[in-house]
């Protein structure tokens, strides 16, 4: 294994920003077909966990390329006598092993790569403050639509009412397809932000 399975992960990750921002601008420019601003709030809703869970792979399948390349520091930070370079399905397992392994925001991410990961190999570390904001935001989103409990409910408010200024909370769908000042879309500010968060990531490792 090589940082070539880096670029690997992160091409196809891009590819389906990429191509969920077409189809979104399609959904919002459709006249027949998709008519009515509710459809089109219903439909790009669905798209946020779409791509929330793209983020969430790209990010785990990193964490076990890089402990494939070097598993050092992770040993050494958890007392584990462990050869440096494990194959895929062992980072697997000393990863996750029966659960699905969950990060909470993107500070949780790097601090994982910070105790566990070689620097040379955490793509985390190159993740902006910027980008760490807006994919936080998104993932406020995202939890509200996949679970809609109280708690998710209310960080959802708060971020619309502190950071947005709203005084009556719009429906996410409704929120993501409106329009910024600059004349955007503003789910495009969030797949933007995927976008240069993973290029970010790539420098990090050499691979831009």
């Amino acid at each position: 294994m090589n940082k070539s399975s880096f670029f690997r992960y992160h091409k196809e990750f891009l590819t389906w920003v990429i191509w969920y921002g077409d189809f979104l601008k399609k959904i919002n420019d459709a006249k027949k077909i998709i008519p009515t601003n509710y459809q089109k709030a219903e439909t790009t809703e669905a798209f946020v966990l779409r791509i929330a869970a793209r983020w969430e792979n790209l990010c785990v399948e990193d964490v076990i390329t890089s402990l494939n390349l070097d598993s050092n520091v992770y040993a050494k930070a958890l007392n584990l006598r462990l050869r440096k370079h494990l194959t895929r399905d062992e980072c697997k397992a000393i990863l996750y092993g029966h659960r699905y392994i969950d990060f909470k925001s993107v500070g949780d991410l790097k601090k994982f790569g910070k105790n566990y990961l070689n620097p040379i190999y955490d793509p985390f570390s190159g993740i902006q403050k910027k980008e760490s904001e807006k994919i936080d935001e998104f993932f406020t989103i995202r939890n509200f639509l996949a679970h809609y409990s109280e708690f998710s409910k209310r960080s959802y408010r708060k971020m619309m009412i502190e950071k947005y200024k709203y005084l009556k909370v719009p429906e996410p769908g409704y929120f993501l397809n409106s329009i910024t000042r600059d004349g955007y879309f503003r789910w495009s500010d969030y797949l933007v932000s995927f976008q240069n968060a993973s290029a970010d990531m790539m420098k990090i490792i050499g691979q831009i």
